[in-house]
């Protein structure tokens, strides 16, 4: 019912929209209706922080996008370059069509082809002072090292900015995770939708739960039951061998859970235990060796170390062997309660052609006793878009950001949901809708993976190879960790960039 009246409001606004602009419909005495009762022209303004007009007429938005995924700057978002009743891909360009029609300002973004040539460019660019772009947007783990080096605008202390950070069509919660002393250099939300896309989950296969006689995974997740120790034992029951009494992964066996080494990563975020913790000046610190994370930990290893439930796939191929998806294929061939992956997965042709029935779930909490879910975030991939250093009118830009991540709210996002949840292919009752609202509420952004000090992305892969000795392990590596932890904090305190940029 909420996605519906969403969708109700976009379509009544862009009506409106359009009615406005080809009629005045003024009253006798010179005012509109609408003002004539009592309504400020704010009240009906198609971004109301924002209201009607064209100040900004003939203006450019100029962006600067990773790739073509970027669906808050791409005309052709699925590989459309028109209206082709594909809903998302419809809504970004019947968006871009109302901001016109409405505001008066368009929007050119260049896609670069590589992943690697991203930050190249843009550092490039930042040198020699060649950028010819306002904003720039692409994955967390790129646009982290950006704001170190001075390339990116502090959103914080803007003046006048038109950003309502705060706002639903902002991600509060997230933007907070990436705050450093205060400054904050990314934002995220409505406006873009691979925030969403790239958010992490598990899947569960909902006719091994029937067969087995499991409680329903939904159900815990509601109750606040959906913990480490519960998805363990639902995984243990499952997992059986078929033939030889030996469990593999080329035959018939049936698993608790299939999953890829960084997948220990996922689960110990999903226990609230981020690898760097806030102090109270807002400054990060090391947190993977304190006693929460450490326990946290120990429940994770045994889940990952146990092989007659857990198969993972490092355990059987090396990462880049072209053979290693079978491991997490058992899932998609119905042989695995339990996966995880990206929200995006939905959309993949392995699980659109899967014969099976699938449900998503958050990350489990630690326990009953966590306060709420804590799911994270694939930071290669997760979209953000910052403001470029040399923007000289930041007036405009923030204006037009902010209509995109309004309109974003109103007319991209429902779409988003609804094409989620018809590719997944649920049945009427389900709850998928309910969960995909705890999952994308509870988000966890780990700023030390964002800004990879010291490769700290690969630290619990390492632990695991190592035998899970995390506080040996941190004995080795925490001066290394903290020397390129305080070279980014410093920035963020003093605002002065490293002497290897060429940043005044």
């Amino acid at each position: 019912m909420k996605r519906f009246l969403t969708l109700l409001l976009a379509v009544l606004m862009v009506a409106t929209c359009f009615l406005m602009a080809s009629c005045e419909n003024e009253t006798a005495g010179g005012e509109s209706s609408a003002t004539s009762k009592g309504e400020t022209s704010e009240d009906k303004a198609l971004v109301p922080s924002l209201g009607d007009t064209k100040d900004h007429e003939g203006k450019v938005l100029r962006v600067l996008a990773q790739d073509k995924e970027g669906v808050a700057f791409a005309k052709e978002p699925f590989g459309a370059n028109e209206v082709n009743s594909e809903p998302v891909n419809d809504a970004c360009i019947n968006r871009f069509a109302i901001l016109e029609q409405t505001y008066g300002f368009t929007v050119e973004a260049e896609f670069l082809e590589t992943w690697n040539e991203f930050p190249e460019r843009v550092e490039q660019d930042f040198m020699t002072g060649t950028a010819n772009y306002d904003v720039i947007t692409g994955g967390l783990t790129n646009m982290a090292p950006f704001a170190a080096k001075g390339i990116l605008m502090d959103l914080n202390s803007i003046e006048n900015s038109n950003l309502s950070l705060n706002e639903t069509w902002w991600d509060k919660a997230t933007q907070d995770d990436m705050t450093i002393a205060g400054k904050l250099f990314f934002a995220t939300g409505d406006i873009i939708l691979l925030d969403d896309e790239f958010t992490m989950c598990m899947f569960y296969n909902k006719g091994l739960v029937e067969d087995y006689g499991l409680e329903n995974p939904s159900e815990l997740v509601k109750s606040g039951e959906w913990t480490l120790d519960k998805m363990y034992e639902m995984a243990t029951e499952v997992a059986h061998d078929t033939d030889n009494g030996t469990m593999e992964v080329t035959g018939k066996d049936v698993w608790g859970l299939v999953c890829v080494m960084f997948d220990t990563y996922k689960l110990v975020m999903g226990a609230d235990a981020p690898q760097v913790v806030k102090n109270d000046k807002g400054l990060p610190e090391l947190a993977i060796d304190r006693e929460y994370n450490l326990k946290a930990f120990e429940s994770v290893h045994e889940i990952m170390t146990d092989k007659q439930v857990t198969a993972v796939r490092e355990d059987y191929y090396a990462w880049n062997d072209p053979n290693a998806n079978i491991v997490v294929d058992q899932f998609y061939d119905g042989r695995s309660l339990f996966m995880m992956n990206t929200i995006s997965a939905v959309n993949t042709v392995i699980m659109r052609e899967a014969n099976i029935r699938y449900g998503i779930l958050p990350m489990p909490k630690y326990s009953v006793d966590q306060e709420s879910y804590a799911t994270t975030v694939d930071p290669y991939s997760f979209a953000c878009v910052s403001i470029a250093a040399g923007c000289e009118d930041t007036d405009f830009v923030t204006f037009a950001l902010e209509a995109m991540a309004y309109l974003g709210e109103t007319m991209v996002t429902p779409e988003y949901y609804e094409r989620t949840l018809e590719n997944k292919r649920f049945p009427d009752d389900d709850d998928s809708p309910e969960i995909l609202e705890i999952i994308f509420s509870n988000r966890l952004v780990d700023i030390s993976v964002a800004f990879n000090w010291d490769d700290c992305i690969q630290y619990y892969n390492n632990i695991m190879w190592a035998g899970g000795d995390v506080v040996s392990y941190v004995e080795k590596v925490r001066s290394k960790f903290e020397a390129a932890m305080q070279e980014t904090v410093a920035f963020f305190e003093t605002g002065a960039a490293p002497e290897t940029s060429t940043a005044e």
